[in-house]
């Protein structure tokens, strides 16, 4: 905990820099009506309306708190989360969600292999043998077509579909939502956005990583949390 409170403490400094230099930009473009120059070079489709629904079906979800999996009722509205619900009925009813899955800087995959391999990539096991011998599933799966969705500091989601159809589906909807939601903090153009993107990048810079942009994606919880697991984690400064 202290470690966090640390962390934490070392960055504000930074962001209490650059809010105080994005606020006088803000107050002099107000001043002089300056208009934001990508308009006149970029056209963006008009947003849904909030609510719309892009996507519903009832589908077998991994879930974490029983470990077990369960026919769930999935709904993904156009904030690009995922909510899982009991059953269709508990939806309607407006009934809170079992789970709520905010997708930011993930990555899908549709093989166990795929999602093995993507794994020991990120967290390799210094002890592991060279060869898998009669390797165990992660989780045995009770259906052919499997969607993992893996997340960088946030547990992982499993689902699992009778139906390629249905899997590559689901697949396309869930890299759709997250490329939007990683661009969709960074596209923000208030002054107190701009601000904290500018702040992480110094921080980071001082600590001598140029690189990295995976931090930035997701809304500024999100980003605040990979740049402090960046921090804490053995590879940070």
């Amino acid at each position: 905990m202290w470690k966090t409170e640390a962390a934490i403490k070392n960055f504000s400094p930074y962001y209490s820099r650059q809010y105080s230099v994005a606020f006088c930009n803000h107050v002099r473009s107000e001043v002089e009506q300056q208009r934001d120059l990508t308009s006149h070079f970029l056209k963006t489709k008009p947003p849904l309306e909030p609510g719309t629904v892009l996507y519903e079906a009832e589908l077998s979800q991994f879930a974490e708190d029983i470990k077990k999996w369960k026919d769930r009722y999935v709904v993904v509205k156009n904030d690009f989360s995922v909510e899982s619900y009991e059953n269709k009925e508990a939806y309607q009813k407006g009934a809170a969600p079992k789970s709520r899955i905010l997708p930011a800087g993930g990555k899908v995959l549709t093989s166990e292999d795929e999602y093995n391999l993507l794994s020991d990539k990120h967290f390799p096991d210094p002890i592991a043998s060279s060869e898998k011998e009669n390797s165990q599933p992660f989780v045995v799966l009770p259906k052919a077509f499997p969607v993992y969705l893996w997340l960088p500091f946030l547990r992982h989601g499993y689902f699992c579909f009778q139906e390629a159809a249905d899997q590559k589906r689901f697949s396309t909807l869930l890299s759709d939502c997250i490329r939007h939601l990683n661009h969709d903090y960074m596209k923000q153009t208030t002054f107190e956005a701009q601000a904290f993107l500018e702040a992480v990048q110094f921080f980071r810079q001082e600590k001598g990583h140029y690189g990295s942009w995976e931090m930035i994606t997701g809304d500024e919880i999100q980003v605040t949390w990979g740049s402090e697991v960046w921090i804490l984690s053995p590879s940070g400064p």
